[in-house]
């Protein structure tokens, strides 16, 4: 004597769908992944960088890893460390070693991507602005 289990593989085709097999469907719908704009962005952004700066006089680029560069004067103090932080998707621009800095103020800021362009998260500027304003620290005499 065999008994059909409601909850066997079997038994389950027999049983009409309930209200929550339009979840599935849904959710394929509106839960897809995005696309990575971020990563590719950051990339690209860094590499503006590096080739905007090529030939400045005693400049130092560092690559320090897969994502994250160093840029220094030889000879001179300050450095910007420019990374970019997958799991929060942003790019992260930190500077020191500068004489006579304000020790309250903040050594780095996050920029995400907003559109087109990175943005201070902190609505405080763009990426390549403030890029500049920190060379200018390193190099003076082009201020």
């Amino acid at each position: 004597m065999t008994s059909k289990d409601p909850a066997s593989p079997d038994g389950a085709a027999e049983l009409p769908p309930t209200a929550l097999a339009d979840l599935v469907a849904a959710a394929k719908e509106k839960m897809h992944p995005e696309p990575d704009r971020h990563g590719p962005a950051a990339t690209r952004a860094m590499a503006a960088v590096v080739r905007d700066l090529k030939g400045l006089p005693e400049l130092s680029v560092s690559r320090e890893s897969a994502t994250r560069l160093r840029l220094g004067r030889r000879g001179k103090v300050g450095f910007v460390v420019i990374e970019y932080q997958p799991k929060i998707l942003a790019i992260e621009v930190s500077v020191g070693g500068f004489s006579g800095e304000d020790p309250t103020t903040p050594k780095s800021h996050r920029y995400t991507l907003q559109g087109e362009e990175w943005a201070r998260l902190d609505g405080g500027g763009d990426l390549f602005g403030e890029l500049r304003a920190h060379l200018l620290r390193i190099y003076p005499e082009l201020a």
